[in-house]
């Protein structure tokens, strides 16, 4: 990816104007990036944590089912919008020649604003319930990281794609609302029954979100031999977008 200081300050300015975009004509503003993941919580309190009585392994349901929405809000934050990026800077595409990957890093860099903000209310909730900060919490750096890492290449090769199949924007929309349902985010994966739990974790982020609670909400490190896959997923996918975008690159400016 390039790294030169006109690329980091265009990327600057890119996500700058996604966030502003965001909350422009909002009577909240900014609130959104906190008020979103609550209301979603307090859904997910009524429907998985009183009706259905979904297992949290022991966990309070609240600091449970908040950590998977804090995580599932880079997927939801960065994948759709990022599909939809390149498209959606159509005129400055089509007119200005820059480098392109700019764009979709963009949007995924804005949702990473989003979900550090949302975090905060992670962290209070970590304290009310007292659990206990140990070093074991830093292994939440190399897991976001995969996290980062697969939904960057997936937005990669999604953006790149829509740019010819418009209609993959929404097919991106409904696949990660059901990835979400297929996601440990509001139930822990104990609630899968034992002969679906193989095809169940077949979904990288079954390990990533497993992982982030053991390290954030239960003080100790998890097992690095189970982030095996996530990682040699996210390294596929990234590799894919990257391939795809620049392949696919020259002809953004006829195409969008």
């Amino acid at each position: 990816m390039p790294a030169s200081p006109q690329f980091g300050y265009l990327l600057y300015q890119l996500t700058l104007r996604d966030l502003k975009a965001r909350y422009k004509q909002t009577l909240l503003g900014s609130f959104w990036a906190l008020g979103r993941p609550l209301l979603e919580l307090a859904v997910y309190a009524v429907v998985f944590g009183a009706v259905l009585k979904a297992p949290t392994d022991g966990l309070p349901y609240n600091l449970f089912a908040y950590a998977g929405v804090v995580l599932w809000s880079v997927v939801a934050g960065a994948l759709p919008r990022g599909t939809r990026s390149i498209t959606g800077h159509a005129a400055l595409v089509a007119r200005t020649p820059f480098p392109k990957l700019a764009i979709p890093l963009s949007a995924v860099l804005a949702a990473l604003v989003d979900t550090a903000l949302a975090a905060i209310v992670l962290v209070i909730l970590m304290v009310h319930y007292a659990v206990p900060f140990t070093w074991a919490i830093w292994w939440i750096l190399p897991i976001l990281f995969l996290l980062i890492t697969l939904v960057t290449g997936l937005t990669l090769l999604a953006s790149a794609l829509h740019v010819f199949y418009h209609d993959l924007g929404h097919a991106v929309e409904l696949g990660v609302r059901v990835w979400q349902l297929l996601t440990p985010v509001a139930y822990a994966t104990s609630a899968v029954p034992l002969a679906w739990q193989g095809l169940y974790r077949l979904n990288p982020m079954v390990a990533l979100f497993d992982a982030a609670r053991v390290c954030l909400l239960r003080g100790h490190a998890p097992d690095p031999a189970t982030l095996i896959y996530p990682a040699t997923f996210a390294a596929a996918a990234l590799g894919l977008g990257m391939v795809v975008f620049r392949a696919t690159e020259p002809y953004f400016a006829e195409s969008v």
